[in-house]
């Protein structure tokens, strides 16, 4: 059962997530929009417990070391609206080497004093968690003029565990007033572009698990 979350410290997060397919396609949309405004390499894990207590109650727990900070994440997924993903989040940031410490299993994240852990611990109690998926993504941001607003495309290039690499976009909207505008505009992008219009239908910890032989 999913479980709403009652601190302070959430943030509703809604984000429309479109599979590239391919590195052809990537290079494609990259080349249409042009010289990129930054670049940034990230390593990411996920916990959960060895019956996997926080996915089962549709959450999920990451730890991600970028190049000056670390964070620390809990996602929640709401029921969609249409083609967006509507989550609940709770994130925290912390030192990068603090970060890898966690990643390399060198520090127990769960003895974090981040607003994410006080949440898992009060909804599941003093849990042990183990590092179910590891992997590493270059994110690439351009910002986008759709209509009256601008919105900051991320194109994602993500290597997992088996050496595969998957290649998407995502765009975060400030409300849910606003996606089929958003998506009309990207359907119409991508359709000069010749790439097809696919949503992402999995997350990234769904699809390392996948990779993972981890279900």
């Amino acid at each position: 059962m999913f479980r709403m979350a009652d601190t302070n410290e959430v943030h509703r997060e809604i984000e429309i997530k479109l599979n590239l397919g391919s590195f052809t396609n990537y290079l494609k949309l990259l080349g249409f929009l042009g010289q990129v405004e930054s670049e940034e390499r990230y390593v990411n894990g996920f916990f959960d417990t060895e019956d996997r207590q926080l996915a089962d109650d549709g959450w999920g727990l990451r730890v991600r070391a970028e190049s000056r900070r670390g964070l620390v994440t809990l996602k929640g997924e709401l029921p969609s609206s249409g083609s967006a993903k509507i989550r609940e989040e709770i994130e925290a940031e912390v030192p990068r080497g603090e970060a890898l410490d966690v990643l390399n299993l060198h520090k127990d994240v769960m003895g974090l004093f981040q607003p994410p852990i006080d949440f898992v611990k009060k909804k599941w109690g003093e849990i042990k968690v183990t590092k179910l998926a590891h992997f590493e993504s270059i994110r690439q941001k351009k910002t986008f003029r759709i209509g009256d607003h601008n919105y900051v495309l991320e194109l994602d290039k993500t290597e997992f565990a088996d050496s595969s690499v998957d290649y998407e976009l995502e765009l975060e909207l400030p409300d849910e007033s606003r996606i089929e505008i958003v998506e009309d505009r990207l359907r119409k992008l991508f359709a000069t572009l010749d790439i097809p219009f696919q949503m992402q239908t999995e997350s990234k910890l769904e699809r390392a698990l996948k990779k993972s032989r981890i279900f």
